[in-house]
């Protein structure tokens, strides 16, 4: 009669013929569980899905090289593989899952501490299951008591007690194995990490607390795959968003030649597919070592709203004129690390229109118009001047590594008891390692997070934000009255000496640059009117705090137009960059309900 084989705890997931907690070398064994296991009950839930015949010849993958191993949490341990099982160890398994700490206190007086280093039929320690079953009281009397937390399980997975607490999200047995001497990058037999863990199970909050200890992302286990790799696999789209933050390689292949993408197209999660499409300009055709694309993945497993999707990006992609949608994120920025912008009006600037302007314009019609001359060169340094302020000038950066992010990570733990942790969760920096107030975000060129953030404009090549917003309206508000005095001139040019090639040229780059310029200069009154930023206004479907309970359009900022407009202009720099109610959200009586 063949190893019978044990699983952990069940887990489901798109087209997994195995379960990354049960191991199945041979298929006709998969689901056939023992009577007496604990979890027996809740493991045949899974025993009846079916099994792919095919497995990879490194026993990987059921589906080919195309996903991570279904097979990780998988231990062939069973009955009597750590010798015989006696009516002590029974008993103290029996009062450690019952937490009854006095009766284990009277057991080990009585067999003394060896008592809770024994394993049970499969394998386990005491620690295993106060992890599973998050029970705090017994955990900390196993650490207090000086009993192992850190052993591996007997089994070809070998998982520790902090794996089994990440895959069930108790974060606050994660702290107090952290904290009692457990490596936060532990790695089981397969080189699992907690991160990898809390990733693959959804976990988002056991997962911020992991990378805000010190938790590696780039870690891969056995067969290359990180924790991107696994989110990406099992559909935890937030989890995605949280890894993205944490600067992990979007595109990173693994031994197989698949990336995140590649694993959601298998699996056929479109929030993950889109999510990485959105993430970053992230090549869309890599080829694994099979030669097959995500797009041929996600046809032949008939994912057809996925193929809609990457054809769409890619037909985006490849355009040579980007639609009318996408002129706005253009004009600001959001095409990403570009100084083409900024370049083009600065040749357009200092080598055509000061040129021309000094040897065509000014000789001609300097008697006639010397008021607006002097107007024009007026407001020429001004532009300058509040060009180089705004370039130049700390936009409204917060500290990184700040005393708040570490104080928020600490209390991750009792976020369970807490109605605003999401909210929580998503206002953590893990790039910059801070707590973001409201209206901050972590701009991606700049990689800081920016108090107020509106937007990164290329043609300042910088953020702009809470501090250097009103010069960035100065300076575009300028451009738009020179090339206003621009179209004077070369229309009063025109008419002195009649229609010439260069005037025409002068007038055409005036009329962009004055357009341009006048649309940015009404946007920005418009948003100062409103009290919004650029960024809320084109995303406030994505903040809460600008939706009311119904989930319409709501801005608790605005206080009418008047007020909204000298706040903008008037308000001290600082006022909301420092403001107490942002920051210091976690008051001891509220973390100790």
């Amino acid at each position: 009669m063949g190893k019978q084989v044990y699983p952990v705890s069940p887990v489901t997931g798109p087209g997994s013929a195995k379960s990354v907690w049960e191991l199945s070398p041979e298929p006709d064994v998969l689901g056939h569980l023992l009577p007496n296991s604990p979890l027996s009950g809740h493991a045949s839930l899974h025993a009846s899905q079916p099994t792919s015949s095919k497995s990879s010849p490194r026993g990987r993958r059921p589906c080919g090289p195309d996903r991570p191993d279904d097979n990780v949490y998988a231990d062939e341990a069973g009955p009597g593989s750590n010798g015989p099982t006696t009516d002590e160890t029974r008993r103290v398994f029996e009062l450690l899952r019952a937490g009854d700490i006095e009766a284990i206190d009277a057991l080990v007086e009585k067999s003394g501490l060896a008592i809770l280093s024994v394993r049970d039929e499969w394998g386990y320690t005491p620690a295993h299951w106060a992890a599973l079953d998050g029970n705090i009281e017994v955990m900390r009397y196993l650490i207090e008591r000086n009993g192992p937390v850190d052993l591996s399980c007997l089994g070809t997975q070998g998982p520790r007690p902090i794996h089994w607490a990440c895959r069930k999200g108790h974060t606050a047995i994660v702290q107090l194995l952290l904290k009692s001497g457990v490596a936060v990058n532990a790695a089981d037999l397969k080189g699992l990490t907690p991160l990898m863990t809390a990733s693959m199970f959804g976990r988002s909050a056991t997962a911020a607390f992991l990378l805000g200890c010190g938790a590696l992302g780039q870690l891969t286990d056995i067969n290359g795959d990180t924790a991107l790799h696994w989110a990406a696999y099992k559909g935890h789209s937030e989890l995605i968003r949280l890894l993205a933050h944490g600067g992990v390689d979007l595109q990173r292949p693994d031994y197989f030649g698949s990336t995140p993408l590649h694993l959601a197209c298998l699996s056929g999660h479109l929030s993950c597919v889109r999510m990485l499409c959105e993430k970053g300009k992230i090549e869309l055709e890599p080829r694994d070592k099979n030669g097959k694309t995500p797009l041929q993945l996600a046809k032949s497993h008939r994912h057809a709203e996925i193929v809609k999707l990457l054809q769409v990006e890619m037909g985006r992609r490849d355009r040579w004129i980007p639609p009318l949608n996408e002129l706005w994120a253009l004009l600001f920025g959001g095409a990403g690390n570009s100084k083409g912008p900024l370049l083009l009006f600065m040749c357009s600037v200092l080598l055509w229109g000061y040129p021309m302007y000094l040897l065509k314009c000014i000789p001609i019609t300097w008697n006639l118009l010397r008021g607006s001359h002097y107007c024009f060169i007026y407001w020429n340094i001004v532009m300058w001047i509040s060009w180089i302020v705004a370039n130049r000038k700390d936009p409204g950066y917060l500290p990184q590594n700040s005393d708040t992010y570490y104080r928020a990570i600490k209390q991750i733990p009792y976020f369970d008891k807490w109605k605003k942790r999401n909210t929580v969760l998503s206002r953590l920096c893990h790039s910059c390692k801070c707590f973001r107030p409201l209206r901050a975000k972590h701009c991606r060129i700049c990689n800081r997070c920016v108090s107020y953030f509106d937007h990164h404009c290329p043609f300042i090549y910088n953020c702009v934000g809470l501090k250097n917003r009103m010069w960035f309206f100065l300076f575009v508000m300028c451009v738009a009255i020179n090339c206003s005095f621009t179209l004077y001139f070369a229309c009063y040019c025109i008419a002195i000496e009649g229609i010439q090639l260069l005037y025409v040229l002068g007038l055409l780059e005036a009329l962009f640059f004055c357009g341009l310029g006048w649309i940015l200069t009404c946007t920005s009154v418009l948003h100062a009117c409103m009290n919004l930023t650029t960024n809320e206004m084109f995303n406030y479907k994505r903040y809460s705090y600008l939706r009311d309970k119904r989930g319409k359009y709501w801005n608790p900022f605005s206080r009418g137009p008047v007020l909204n407009f000298i706040e903008f202009f008037l308000c001290p720099s600082d006022q909301y960059a420092n403001d107490s109610q942002h920051y210091h959200i976690f008051h001891d009586d509220m973390m100790s309900l």
